[in-house]
């Protein structure tokens, strides 16, 4: 049996309510893309789809896992420490039914830009922790960025550009079209005449380094498996168009902040990254396949240069 993955289910959910990314410090440098991670119809026909195969894991490893779409956790085949991995649930030996006839799920679709799992709840702070491989940092920058960055705003994903424009038009109709205070460390300017929004990095401002900061029994949660991602495109010995080719070939996830709106300031913050396909996804595997996300050449770059990682040995 096929099943397409409804986004509608994880949208539900409180960990779904995230809004986007672009970029990192010493963590994970997120490139933003728009160019399909709108929660829309698959890119793809479903047949056209190369069925995921990644690292395999065994079962018996796995924490978490409740779905016919299993999102779980367990020693890494990448790197040391915990990996985040996927499979189809296989219920064809709960009861000694035959998997055919009891409808077992056979084959998942996933939409790109579907909601998987939450990063992590956390704070702010002005640097990233010694070992910051799984600090996020809130940083915008580059020519018509908040045009092709998506972010989830009103449990809905956007652009950056498309969310600003709704708090705008909110203060407009207060009579305030300050836009100095927009955006969480950053000067954003608006056109009225052109529509373009312009976005560029406060200097003055410092505390934009996301800090996971998970309590013990929530490290298993689904609105904290995403920190268990690791980067499968990483090999010390390849350049940087190498290391974005793998990435592009084996990490199928991306992060994706969650916005809100300040109702104290009217201003639009970041409250928590949330893990999302960036791609059309097929599943057929009811084996545990590692997943994975990109960190960024310039992170590894900082890594081999400045300081070790756990991917470093």
């Amino acid at each position: 049996m096929r099943w397409e993955f409804p986004t509608t289910l994880l949208l539900a959910l409180p960990f779904q309510q995230i809004g986007v990314q672009a970029f990192l410090s010493r963590g994970h440098h997120i490139v933003p893309i728009l160019k399909s991670i709108q929660n829309q119809p698959l890119q793809s026909a479903v047949d056209d789809i190369e069925p995921y195969v990644g690292p395999v894991g065994s079962m018996g490893d796995m924490e978490g896992g409740e779905l016919a779409l299993q999102v779980l956790v367990a020693p890494s085949l990448v790197a040391p420490g915990k990996g985040l991995f996927l499979c189809i649930y296989d219920d064809s030996d709960d009861d000694g039914g035959d998997a055919e006839e009891i409808g077992a799920v056979e084959e998942i679709i996933i939409p790109q830009g579907t909601p998987i799992c939450g990063y992590a709840r956390g704070y702010f702070a002005d640097e990233a922790e010694e070992d910051g491989d799984k600090s996020v940092g809130f940083l915008f920058a580059g020519e018509n960025v908040a045009d092709v960055t998506a972010v989830f705003y009103n449990k809905q994903l956007m652009t950056l550009s498309d969310a600003l424009w709704t708090v705008y038009r909110e203060r407009c109709e207060e009579g305030n079209t300050d836009t100095s205070n927009l955006l969480f460390g950053h000067c954003v300017q608006i056109s009225n005449e052109t529509g373009s929004v312009s976005i560029q990095a406060d200097k003055d401002f410092m505390s934009r380094i996301f800090i996971p900061d998970v309590k013990e029994e929530d490290k298993f949660s689904p609105t904290s498996l995403g920190i268990y991602a690791n980067d499968l495109a990483f090999d010390p010995d390849s350049n940087e168009e190498q290391y974005f080719e793998n990435s592009e070939r084996n990490n199928i996830l991306q992060l994706v902040w969650r916005l809100a709106k300040d109702e104290k300031t009217g201003m639009v913050v970041p409250t928590w990254p949330v893990v999302v396909t960036k791609q059309d996804i097929r599943l057929l595997n009811t084996v545990p396949m590692e997943v994975g996300l990109q960190y960024g050449f310039n992170y590894w770059n900082a890594v081999l240069t400045e300081g070790a990682s756990k991917y470093i040995k």
